[in-house]
């Protein structure tokens, strides 16, 4: 079911945006479950990863991504990692999807329709909340997204 005028706030997060592969995915996602580790800070909250663009290259998708991290105190990063105090979505229309990953397509759909119906106008691309991550004993099919794509809230 989509639902308008939703709100997502973190705070405290870890930033990475930059052009990479699924498998280079996976491993930023390590990467910085490392980094927050040897640094003495832990994960405060779902991941949320955002896709910008995909082009491909050698018949492999290139994901243009934002990756987002709260964590449980402020950092100072450098190199590819951005620190941001305050990340917030607001008036944004959301659904929940629960399933494969690979389905997520049709959430979009049914929001983006949601969005047209409505007459609204679309001012973010969606940022994808994984409230619960693969783990042993999960499938792929377990899993929980929350998707929230921001709405320009003037009446025009």
């Amino acid at each position: 079911m989509v639902e308008s005028g939703k709100e997502f706030i973190m705070e405290n997060v870890l930033s990475l945006r930059k052009k990479m592969t699924q498998r280079q995915l996976d491993d930023e996602m390590e990467k910085i479950g490392e980094f927050l580790q040897s640094n003495g800070a832990t994960q405060a909250g779902p991941i949320v990863t955002v896709t910008f663009s995909i082009d491909t290259k050698n018949k492999e998708p290139i994901l243009d991504m934002e990756i987002l991290v709260p964590m449980d105190k402020v950092l100072e990063l450098s190199g590819d990692y951005v620190f941001k105090p305050l990340f917030r979505v607001t008036n944004a229309v959301y659904a929940r999807h629960k399933g494969n990953p690979a389905d997520l397509q049709k959430t979009y759909n049914e929001m983006l329709l949601f969005i047209q119906e409505n007459n609204l106008q679309q001012i973010t691309v969606g940022y994808n909340v994984l409230i619960n991550e693969p783990m042993p004993g999960l499938t792929l099919d377990d899993m929980i997204i929350d998707v929230y794509i921001g709405i320009n809230p003037n009446i025009l």
